[in-house]
This record gives C-alpha cells, sequence and structure tokens, in this order.
C-alpha cells in the first residue's frame, strides 16, 4: 500500500477522563493534561496493534496503482499452463469500514477524476472491507506514478464510546494505567512491560493481513 491519511480525526475518545480518573483513583484535577495524553496515547496504540480505527473518523487511501492480475500461492511442480488469477478487488488496510465517499484517479498531470460508482461496489459485510471491480468494469490507467488512487472513506465502530466493543475499551484503560504509573521509569533497564492482558483482550480484534493492495 502506498499510503493512509486521517483526515478528520475522532471526535471524542474511547475512554472519557472522568472514566480514566475513577480507574486510576484520582482526587484531584493536577494531572488532567497527563492523563487525557495518556488515553489518546493509549488510544494509538491499541488501534496499531489492532489494526483498526474506534471512534469514526474521515480517511484517504492512497495507492500509487492497480495491478490487474496476482500471481496465485503454489506448491509443488506446475505440470500444466500457468494460469493467471485475476484480480478484483482491493482491501481497505483499516478495519471496520463505515463507508466510501469516492475514488479519484489522478493522471500524470496531476487532474483529478472521480471513479464512476457502477464500475464498482463495496464490501463492508467482510471485516476486511474491499473494493471489488464489477463485471465488465475495468480499472483506470495511465495513472500517475506515485499516489494515482485516491479512496476516501469513513472508519469506526461509530461516534459514540459506547459504540466500541467492552474489551477494546477495557484494553485502553489497561494500557492507560501502564502508562500513568509507570511514568518516569522507561529510562531503567529492563524498561517495564505492559501486562499480557492487553493483547489477551485485543487479539480477537487483531487483523492480520498479507498482501493487501
Amino acid at each position: 500500500m502506498s499510503g493512509l491519511k486521517v483526515v478528520t480525526g475522532p471526535s471524542i475518545e474511547p475512554i472519557s477522563r472522568l472514566e480514566a480518573r475513577d480507574h486510576l483513583r484520582l482526587d484531584e484535577d493536577l494531572d488532567d493534561a497527563q492523563v487525557r495524553a495518556y488515553i489518546t496515547a493509549a488510544r494509538i496504540w491499541a488501534e496499531n496493534y489492532t489494526g483498526r480505527a474506534f471512534i469514526s473518523r474521515s480517511m484517504q487511501y492512497y495507492l500509487n496503482g492497480l495491478i490487474g492480475y496476482d500471481d496465485p500461492l503454489w506448491e509443488g511442480f506446475k505440470d500444466g499452463p500457468y494460469i493467471e488469477v485475476k484480480l478484483r478487488q482491493i482491501a481497505i488496510p483499516i478495519s471496520p469500514v463505515i463507508s466510501v465517499s469516492s475514488i479519484n484517479y489522478y493522471s500524470d498531470t496531476d487532474v483529478a477524476t472521480e471513479w464512476p460508482v457502477e464500475n464498482y461496489y463495496v464490501d463492508t459485510v467482510s471485516d476486511v472491507a474491499k473494493i471489488v471491480l464489477r463485471d465488465g468494469a475495468s480499472y483506470p490507467s495511465n495513472l500517475r506514478n506515485a499516489n494515482g488512487i485516491e479512496v476516501n472513506f469513513t472508519a469506526g465502530y461509530g461516534t459514540s464510546p459506547n459504540d466500541v466493543p467492552e474489551d477494546i475499551r477495557v484494553a485502553i484503560l489497561q494500557y492507560m494505567t501502564f502508562l500513568y504509573e509507570h511514568r518516569g521509569d522507561f529510562e531503567r533497564f529492563p524498561a517495564p512491560t505492559p501486562p499480557a492482558i492487553l493483547r489477551t483482550l485485543l487479539n480477537p480484534y487483531r487483523v492480520m493481513r498479507f498482501g493487501l493492495r
């Protein structure tokens, strides 16, 4: 993949300041800025680990180009003609995807053209959302060499913290607590390591992607 860009970030965190302070058993507001920073850091860590967006946001996915054929995996000897397998879908490298608003392609002179929706449909049912080429349609051609395709989409579970699965919220609280309790300890050797429960909570949501375009 060429690039993934957040256009409009989440308007709220999955964990509120009050939830975090209650979890940390803090009585005063002296550490408010620090607590907020650790909530955001914990959320970003969990999103990177799972390959997901939690609170909805607008995003763009850039590809250098589109490949019409993919080489199938093969084991053993080939005793017949080599057959090329048509690649008819583009996987979006973050989950869950709510919708795709538009797909633009750029010429070598940087002129943007919207790819008509009649050429594709969006599979948001699968855990990894896909842009699927319709029968009889073809990919845009004569693209510029870098970032020739721009996919505009919305990703996330929803706009409310309650839309985020509860075990993900618990993992964010646990990692936020780890950061807060070990602030200033990371210079020592060995550095403190996050609790194993984080991966136990997040592994069911982790999306493993291999060779997605």
